[in-house]
């Protein structure tokens, strides 16, 4: 499973990387800012993102509809301290997941956890369609 977390705070991307590790994931990435997470989404696809709303220059409002049409399949989790007025019934029907900060680390592992049984979920869909092609 691959996962993309992207928030500006430095100690948010350690914990949930942290988190992600403990729990077997193998391949996961980081970005700091909207701009740099877009980049990532454009050169590879992810089975979870946790996006922050609120970071400098492009913040998740503003990738949060072309990282859904990027990744398709990916579970992601909307992860905030405040969820602003402009948050549409649209931008949220992009996320899978939102989710109010502090994240305690039972709530991530779920999430996690949710993310894995979605990815396992899909491989073996494939390959069952692969057998049958």
């Amino acid at each position: 499973m691959r996962v993309l977390i992207v928030d500006d705070e430095p100690t948010v991307l350690d914990f949930f990387a942290q988190a992600a590790r403990a729990k077997g994931v193998e391949e996961i990435e980081t970005a700091s800012s909207g701009e740099e997470a877009l980049g990532k989404v454009i050169a590879q696809t992810y089975d979870l993102i946790t996006l922050d709303i609120r970071m400098p220059g492009a913040s998740g409002l503003d990738i949060l509809s072309p990282i859904r049409n990027m990744c398709p399949h990916a579970l992601i989790a909307v992860i905030s301290g405040h969820i602003p007025d402009d948050f549409t019934q649209e931008m949220a029907g992009c996320a899978d997941l939102l989710m109010h900060k502090p994240v305690n680390l039972i709530n991530f592992n779920k999430l996690v956890d949710g993310a894995l049984l979605i990815a396992n979920t899909l491989d073996e869909m494939k390959k069952l369609n692969d057998v049958d092609a």
